[in-house]
């Protein structure tokens, strides 16, 4: 039987943790990281946490883009949201269906995950571990070596795969008793909990919502967008974001195409913004308006916006003309 085995690395210490303590019995790990333009580090998975602690433990780190398929998972999820708008049994489910392709093809006996029982409320019950696995298609073959003593042996522990004898007993939400082996064990380089993941964020909560509620159908640039900025919505339904400083204004002018439209500050330093539709007149002046309240007055001087080729000086009550503009979650 083939001495490898997939693991799911998130870049927090459980799971680099889970997949050490595996490696202690000769196994070969695959680390499988899974980017998705919910995660804070999108775009940049060189970098992530979970890029260091698979290097921190010597193994292979895979990144699998999660994709449009993902944020349909989000949009309706079968098992219902946490807190806020992250559905975490969906969110595994997901996950360990793509990871059980990789398995296949390295023909790998398990799948290991950092899962401690009672650690999450919603995702990590004795129930609900079940249910995952039973969903996505491997019962008994994904082993969760830090609680592996609380939960029924899976078929790699039952065949003599794996010593059952060697894995951990971790239960509840207390950290000690990882942290010690993280630094017996050397691991260094992990996040903070449940620090990477948006959908738990109560401001991109209500972001995203909104989001939902107003276009039918959603893409990663559109999740990118939720990241940055000022949010407003128009009478018309259209949203305007508007950049908070030089970074947020240059991610926004690199989103500018099909379904983006530009406002540019032409004469004065102030925010960018860009709206999700063709703007009306009335709209482009509305926008226009919005760039002056976020930007500072310039003594005896006029300010002048350009949309595309065409520069305009915003009308002193356009935001009254087009209904006041809602703002859409915080943002200072």
């Amino acid at each position: 039987m083939s001495k490898k085995a997939v693991a799911l690395i998130s870049g927090g210490l459980d799971s680099v943790l889970a997949a050490r303590v595996v490696m202690e019995q000769g196994f070969t790990i695959t680390g499988l990281y899974f980017s998705s333009a919910f995660s804070k580090s999108f775009g940049n998975e060189e970098a992530t946490p979970a890029a260091r602690v698979a290097k921190s433990i010597g193994i292979e780190l895979r990144v699998l883009d999660m994709g449009q398929e993902y944020i349909d998972v989000i949009r309706n999820p079968k098992h219902g949201y946490g807190r806020h708008i992250n559905p975490c049994i969906d969110c595994k489910i997901f996950m360990l269906t793509k990871a059980k392709e990789i398995m296949n093809e390295l023909e790998a006996p398990f799948i290991v995950t950092g899962e401690v029982l009672g650690q999450r409320p919603m995702s990590q019950r004795r129930d609900t571990l079940h249910l995952i696995e039973r969903d996505a298609g491997l019962k008994g073959m994904v082993l969760r070596p830090l609680s592996a003593k609380h939960l029924p042996p899976t078929k790699a522990e039952e065949e003599g795969i794996v010593d059952g004898e060697k894995l951990l007993d971790i239960s509840g939400r207390s950290r000690n008793v990882q942290l010690h082996l993280a630094g017996q064990y050397g691991i260094t380089g992990f996040s903070a909990p449940a620090g990477g993941c948006l959908l738990t964020e109560e401001h991109f909560a209500e972001r995203l919502r909104d989001l939902f509620t107003h276009n039918p159908s959603v893409t990663p640039a559109d999740i990118r967008l939720l990241t940055l900025g000022r949010h407003f919505r128009l009478e018309s339904g259209e949203k305007v974001v508007l950049g908070r400083d030089n970074r947020e204004n240059n991610t926004i002018i690199s989103l500018e195409g099909p379904g983006f439209h530009l406002f540019l500050p032409h004469d004065f330093p102030g925010p960018v913004a860009i709206m999700t539709a063709k703007p009306s007149d009335v709209e482009k002046h509305t926008v226009g308006r919005l760039m002056l309240k976020y930007s500072k007055e310039l003594p005896g001087k006029a300010r002048s916006i350009r949309y595309g080729p065409k520069i305009f000086a915003p009308e002193e009550r356009a935001e009254e003309q087009a209904s006041r503009p809602i703002k859409v979650g915080s943002g200072a």
